[in-house]
């Protein structure tokens, strides 16, 4: 666990806060409360506060200083660490108490900043607080493995249906793009039930959604059941040439179906 670097506690925390929000990763926290402050990017934010730590932004989005978070937020360190992809000591990954890998990969985390429209909606409607700050991140929507939100059957966007741009973590609030496009009143491709199985396994394993157990991936870390779903849902669409295709890179609706056929082909077959 991180100690606060000298001195900085005596800073204290910043003069607006945020109210606290389940699910929400380090980074998402961070940008609402730059949002609190009248900015739309994480990093100018910081630059104009002065924070005093290098790289405070990256070291924010990779589950490090946790600790001057909490002070600066207000929100204990605890409840933002259980929400954040983490590494302890041993170098394995994990969130909360969910254990994502045992060791570190870069393959874990999606670079783009992927929002849910239909989330964003329920949070403006349904939050409280200011309005600007409603809108927050979902720790599952920075995962590679997770591709849609079981909740409102949607793929998960990457990339402004204005610009075209990809969306970013750095950008303060996930509502709206940096070309000024409100995402909230965006739509997205709906998935099958059948095709939302997947994710609304690995969502639940998060606590996201209801957990639905299985007997065999329950027992693997979050990322290898996630792709042992994928390898086998692939080889069961595509038979033995499903063992020849490299790497695990697929159209993300096409992940989610492939996935959801290997969550449901290893229960059958147990």
């Amino acid at each position: 666990m991180d100690k606060p670097i000298r001195g900085f506690s005596a800073l204290g925390g910043l003069p607006l806060r945020v109210r606290p929000v389940p699910f929400e990763p380090a980074y998402g926290l961070l940008g609402r409360v730059a949002v609190r402050h009248g900015h739309t990017s994480t990093s100018e934010f910081i630059s104009e506060m002065a924070i005093g730590i290098p790289n405070f932004v990256h070291e924010i989005e990779n589950g490090r200083r946790l600790v001057e978070l909490a002070l600066l937020s207000g929100v204990p360190e605890t409840r933002i660490r259980a929400s954040t992809l983490c590494v302890d000591e041993n170098g394995a990954m994990f969130i909360g108490s969910e254990l994502i890998s045992a060791r570190v990969s870069n393959r874990i985390s999606c670079g783009a900043g992927r929002i849910c429209p239909g989330c964003l909606r329920v949070d403006l409607k349904e939050c409280a607080g200011p309005m600007a700050c409603r809108p927050h991140r979902r720790t599952w929507w920075g995962l590679t493995a997770v591709t849609s939100c079981p909740l409102h059957g949607l793929l998960l966007i990457d990339a402004c249906p204005a610009c075209g741009v990809q969306l970013a973590r750095g950008q303060a609030s996930p509502r709206f793009c940096r070309c000024g496009c409100d995402l909230a009143d965006q739509g997205s491709v709906s998935l099958e039930p059948a095709d939302l199985v997947a994710d609304r396994y690995l969502v639940g394993r998060l606590g996201g959604v209801d957990r639905v157990g299985h007997p065999l991936l329950d027992r693997m870390p979050f990322q290898t059941a996630a792709l042992a779903m994928l390898r086998i849902g692939r080889v069961t669409l595509a038979g033995a040439r499903g063992l020849s295709k490299k790497g695990d890179n697929v159209e993300p609706a096409m992940q989610a179906r492939m996935a959801s056929l290997g969550f449901r082909t290893s229960e059958s077959s147990r």
